[in-house]
């Protein structure tokens, strides 16, 4: 049961960040693919399209390319040991509880809580195992069959009554449950002891087989019960929505005798993006800084290099960007690679960005793109200063560039519209908004952005006619969902 406070969201499936049993226990029962009976994949994948629209609505989405980045990258690694072919799309939750939650159809969340609480990426690595086996055993597809759900609650529909079902105060989110028979869904869509069982085994083998420390998960676990002690009522949030008993934890301990012990380092990605999991949901820069200078001063981290980095991280975000960029070049020294690494270079591009340097900016971004290709963040920072530089049609270029060969990203349709605004191509605009918009699944107001596409004033016979073709194409999109129902 996942709580977004004071907000409309509570999400089912990451209730259970319960603790993996040893790989090898086959004796439970298959509650998977097997035995998963009325749902089908289009109708899981709807619902928690639904829900994934309630989420990006309510503004508790964490939309940093980095840790967003990262996080797909730690859960595709995952999701390939697992072995599945349910395509997962993993995203972060800016709120300072530990917890993570999965939606049906492959959706998996991550609060920057968690990412932040961790003490070694293995430990972060088993949470999201968990998480994922939930998805692809199909529990929450066989809760629902269980209830034997009206015919007439669409997709859309039972997405929010799952919003509503568990926690939250958003009116939004209860009118849905009225709407939809939200009422008798609630408190009825638990995890079974049976699943939490299943998921823990699926979850360790999963770990296992992504080259995770196995051991990581009852340490964690291990080590918030004792704070739970010390903390009374402030306990973690999922201590308090699903316990973790000291039963399971000495299991877990029990099953994994047979196991060899290796210990596996944390990646460099891992213990930059903790940091900045910390400085992205401080509501006190102020003081995060001051606390980072403290730690530092007293010796007390883990990583030297990633400390310097939370610290110049924060200063940057409280507008102290001398002050960030002089301790950058300590975090640069003290990491000692002779590439650096994207998220050190990505943030001393940022500093010079916001310093209006422009052409130092440019260079940084496109010196670092060469050493790592593949990170799509030092892109957004090269469109971002050729922007804010106003070189328009360079900035376009390179989000076209991107778009191609990232089809699926959403943010090189929204700096396309955003360059097409400031060049007053206000056909060109909405059709790259209707592109952003359908990448986020919010077809409606793709559709609508493409309509008033078609009322800008412009004679190009095949831009009509493409537009027109891409109307079609999405309004079959949205008509076939409508017609999806539940069993």
């Amino acid at each position: 049961m996942i709580i977004l406070r004071n907000r409309l969201l509570a999400l089912l499936l990451g209730a259970a960040l319960a603790l993996p049993a040893h790989a090898d226990n086959d004796d439970l029962p298959n509650l998977g693919e097997d035995s998963r009976q009325a749902m089908t994949p289009a109708q899981e994948h709807q619902v928690g399209e639904s829900a994934m629209l309630e989420i990006r609505r309510s503004g508790d989405m964490l939309q940093d390319p980095e840790l967003v980045g990262y996080i797909n990258q730690l859960g595709g690694r995952l999701v390939q040991a697992n072995g599945t072919a349910i395509p997962f799309t993993f995203f972060v939750i800016r709120d300072g509880e530990v917890n993570a939650f999965a939606l049906p159809g492959g959706f998996v969340g991550v609060y920057s809580g968690l990412i932040a609480t961790t003490q070694h990426e293995s430990e972060l690595a088993a949470v999201m195992a968990h998480e994922i086996s939930h998805v692809t055993q199909h529990h929450l597809a066989r809760m629902i069959d269980a209830q034997r759900m009206a015919p007439w609650v669409t997709m859309a529909a039972l997405g929010l009554a799952i919003l509503a079902a568990h926690g939250g105060n958003g009116d939004i989110g209860m009118a849905a449950a009225a709407a939809t028979s939200g009422y008798f869904i609630q408190r009825q869509l638990d995890f079974t002891y049976a699943y939490e069982q299943e998921a823990d085994r699926v979850g360790m083998r999963t770990l296992i087989a992504s080259g995770f420390d196995p051991y990581a998960m009852p340490i964690f676990f291990g080590r918030l019960q004792k704070a739970n002690r010390l903390m009374e009522g402030n306990a973690p949030e999922f201590l308090r929505t699903h316990p973790v008993t000291y039963k399971r934890i000495s299991d877990a301990e029990e099953r994994l005798i047979n196991v060899q012990f290796k210990q596996i380092p944390d990646s460099a990605d891992y213990l930059f993006m903790r940091e900045r999991a910390i400085v992205l949901q401080s509501k006190d820069l102020k003081s995060t800084v001051l606390r980072y200078r403290s730690t530092l001063a007293d010796k007390r981290y883990s990583n030297l290099a990633a400390h310097q980095y939370g610290l110049a991280l924060a200063q940057y975000q409280a507008r102290d960007l001398s002050g960030a960029w002089q301790s950058l070049q300590k975090a640069r020294q003290d990491f000692g690679e002779v590439d650096s690494h994207p998220s050190l270079e990505y943030l001393a591009g940022s500093i010079r960005l916001a310093q209006g340097r422009y052409d130092e900016a440019l260079k940084l971004f496109r010196d670092a793109q060469a050493h790592f290709p593949s990170s799509r963040t030092l892109i957004y920072g090269e469109i971002d200063t050729l922007m804010q530089a106003r070189r328009d049609d360079d900035a376009l270029a390179v989000a076209q560039r991107a778009a191609l060969a990232y089809p699926s990203d959403a943010t090189f349709y929204q700096r396309q519209a955003q360059i097409y605004e400031s060049q007053g191509k206000a056909q060109a605009q909405h059709v790259a908004q209707g592109e952003y918009y359908a990448r986020l699944l919010e077809y409606t107001a793709a559709i609508q952005q493409l309509e008033i596409a078609q009322r800008q004033p412009g004679d190009d016979f095949y831009q009509l006619s493409g537009i027109d073709a891409r109307l079609k194409e999405l309004q079959r999109v949205l008509s076939d969902q409508k017609d999806i129902k539940t069993p």
